[in-house]
């Protein structure tokens, strides 16, 4: 899948503006792990040097501690922005805008986020005039917006692969299971398997991930139901949430383990939908639902 692919993910990450880190915490602090060419280029590292430096490099003692507050905050609320000052490998200091948003990585604590280097804005503040400043607050308020978007985004796009993921494996483990229960011929080894997979597929069933899916999804894009559903009042709310996954871009493989259905059971679904908003085959119908 081109998503998944390391190169895909470098030239993105690349692309971004500003700067872009991923960071490791430990006991012992916190420790770069991924980060963009222009962290490189606006820190003066090499690469190398980059590769699992500590963060505290880049700040003063003082400033440090306070950086500190704001990561322990990161992984109370999910997220965190801070206005701080970033130190170069050759001593200069630069103001930043910082936010970053917690994660974790096999059972370990990590958080990413993007800088953007505010020193022409900091300057700035100095001459302008009152309406100046008014402006420069209406800019900084929609930049701010604007990232808020981004990293709703991200939130999304990560609900959404966590829903796939979860549901993958435990459709795989039902899969699992039931071989077992082929091969073996004891009845109560057999009967307690069975139990378990009841078990199992009445939790599936009882599980609501949709509801959080759709509200992060509504944050991004909040007329999208409506909008889709006014121009093709047919659709069920199946093909909606179908719609809705195919708005960010899943795989087919994602989105048959998110709505636990088989890959043909996704190829059906997309032909009624593409019947239904009479889309010809020659178009795209991800294409086409990137309209709403």
């Amino acid at each position: 899948d081109l998503f998944d692919s390391p190169d895909f993910n470098k030239k993105l990450i690349d692309s971004l503006p500003g700067i872009f880190y991923l960071y490791q915490v430990t006991g012992e602090g916190v420790f770069l792990k991924r980060w963009n060419k222009n962290t490189a280029i606006q820190m003066g590292y090499t690469d190398k040097e980059l590769r699992n430096i500590n963060g505290s490099v880049f700040y003063t003692k003082k400033e440090f501690e306070r950086v500190k507050k704001a990561i322990e905050e990161i992984f109370v609320k999910g997220w965190k922005d801070i206005h701080t000052t970033l130190i170069t490998k050759t001593g200069e200091k630069i103001p930043y805008y910082l936010q970053g948003y917690a994660m974790y990585i096999d059972g370990e604590p990590y958080f990413m986020g993007v800088g953007i280097d505010t020193s022409e804005r900091e300057d700035l503040k100095k001459k302008l005039t009152r309406a100046e400043k008014q402006q420069l607050k209406e800019k900084i308020k929609k930049e701010k917006k604007e990232m808020e978007l981004a990293r709703a985004k991200r939130e999304l796009v990560s609900t959404a692969l966590q829903i796939s993921s979860t549901a993958g494996v435990i459709n795989a483990s039902l899969k699992a299971i039931d071989k077992l229960i082929e091969k073996y011929t004891d009845e109560i080894v057999c009967d307690d398997l069975r139990g378990i997979k009841k078990t199992m597929e009445s939790q599936i069933k009882k599980q609501d991930n949709w509801e959080l899916f759709k509200l992060r999804f509504q944050e991004v894009h909040p007329d999208f139901f409506e909008r889709l559903k006014k121009k093709h009042p047919d659709l069920t709310k199946s093909e909606l949430r179908f719609c809705a996954y195919l708005r960010i871009r899943l795989s087919s493989t994602q989105i048959a383990h998110a709505l636990n259905i088989s890959k043909e059971g996704v190829r059906k679904t997309r032909y009624r939908i593409r019947k239904k908003v009479g889309l010809p085959l020659k178009n795209s119908l991800e294409s086409y639902i990137t309209e709403f």
